[in-house]
């Protein structure tokens, strides 16, 4: 990645005194779709490898490698206006990939089959407006009162007449239309500010999804692949209760588990919750978590789950094994002190976790994430 996740924030554009970088930031005003954010992200990236031309069929597969896991693996809703999320189920039918395929993988394979006519016409439809549209602001008086069919060949050759004199516009079109040649004073300050303008795209973009998206939690960290987590202290969690009790079953299976055979499982999915946070994790059986993956369970296994949690927090409060830092999940939760947690009733509890999870449940369902899963 150009950034690191923790440099996604709102910031004012770096100055320069020879470029309108008021216009770059006015891009994402008022936005409808997703695609000029991905746009000029597939831009950077190419400025990161140190291309200051790039065709258009490149930007565009760099795009849908980009989107591809905010779609197909978190499933987040781009709007009603945007095409990606058709496009990136479309190509995982087409292809027959994994929503988990790496995004190296993934722009190989579009471009192994870039000649099938389905590929061509999904890259296509993609590129039709982005490219010109999102140099809009730098000829608004130009364009105004114009009829939208008649904006995009404009722009075209406005591009073309600004980059020619020294106007200062990111770029123009080249290779009749099939590529863009990046102002060199715009291709220098990319450069030089790519974790800058990167973070500051992705801002707007979470935005953006946030309202297409109200009651999703999590939203910043869908942007990525899911990197390798740790469980350092959901294994001290879970390995206390296991070293407390002589007998632990399996909520799904109901088989008795040891150390040595179970697994961490997210009773919501992480693809849905997008933490690893310790009141959403259980030890069920390998085989168990496999065959769940990142459906939801059913409703019966709901009391099972919460008995689970209250029985293995009420042993960590009472340990030394377990740091009051990683327990801060439940305090988050619960808005309740260390203190209070440990008197807590079970029934208050269950409520409690109850109250939580339903709402988050629901809303997973109408994402499209599996319901009612049951182990057989």
């Amino acid at each position: 990645q150009i950034r690191k996740r923790n440099e996604l924030k709102p910031a004012n554009l770096p100055y320069s005194s020879k470029l309108p970088v008021e216009l770059l930031a006015s891009v994402f005003n008022e936005v409808t779709n997703s695609y000029k954010f991905y746009w000029f992200l597939a831009i950077l990236e190419y400025v990161k490898r140190g291309r200051q031309q790039i065709t258009i069929h490149d930007l565009i597969i760099e795009m849908i490698g980009e989107v591809w896991y905010p779609i197909n693996y978190f499933r987040l809703s781009f709007g009603k206006w945007d095409r990606f999320d058709r496009a990136a189920q479309n190509i995982q039918e087409l292809l027959g990939c994994s929503k988990e395929i790496k995004k190296k993988e993934l722009i190989e394979l579009l471009n192994e089959n870039k000649s099938k006519p389905e590929i061509k016409q999904l890259i296509t439809n993609l590129r039709r407006y982005v490219p010109m549209r999102f140099l809009t602001p730098w000829f608004r008086n130009e364009l105004r009162g114009m009829k939208d069919q008649e904006k995009d060949s404009t722009i075209v050759k406005l591009a073309e007449q600004y980059f020619s004199i020294g106007k200062y516009v990111p770029y123009r079109f080249t290779d009749n239309q099939r590529a863009i040649e990046i102002d060199p004073h715009w291709f220098d300050y990319f450069s030089k500010h790519l974790s800058i303008l990167a973070g500051f795209t992705e801002w707007h973009l979470v935005n953006f999804l946030q309202k297409n998206n109200p009651n999703v939690p999590n939203i910043p960290v869908k942007l990525f692949p899911p990197e390798k987590r740790d469980f350092k202290h959901a294994q001290k969690f879970w390995n206390l209760y296991f070293t407390s009790n002589t007998h632990v079953y399996c909520i799904y299976s109901g088989k008795e588990l040891t150390k040595a055979d179970y697994s961490l499982d997210h009773f919501l999915p992480w693809s849905f919750v997008g933490h690893d946070q310790l009141w959403n994790l259980i030890p069920p059986l390998h085989e168990v978590n496999s065959s769940k993956s990142d459906q939801l369970p059913a409703e019966q296994y709901l009391d099972h789950f919460a008995r689970l949690q209250y029985e293995a927090l009420q042993l960590a409060l009472n340990s030394n094994a377990v740091t009051n830092k990683a327990l801060e999940d439940y305090t988050n939760l619960f808005q309740k002190n260390m203190n209070e947690l440990s008197q807590m009733n079970p029934t208050h509890f269950s409520k409690h976790l109850k109250d939580v999870i339903h709402p988050l449940m629901q809303v997973a369902v109408n994402m499209g994430f599996g319901e009612g899963w049951r182990y057989v």
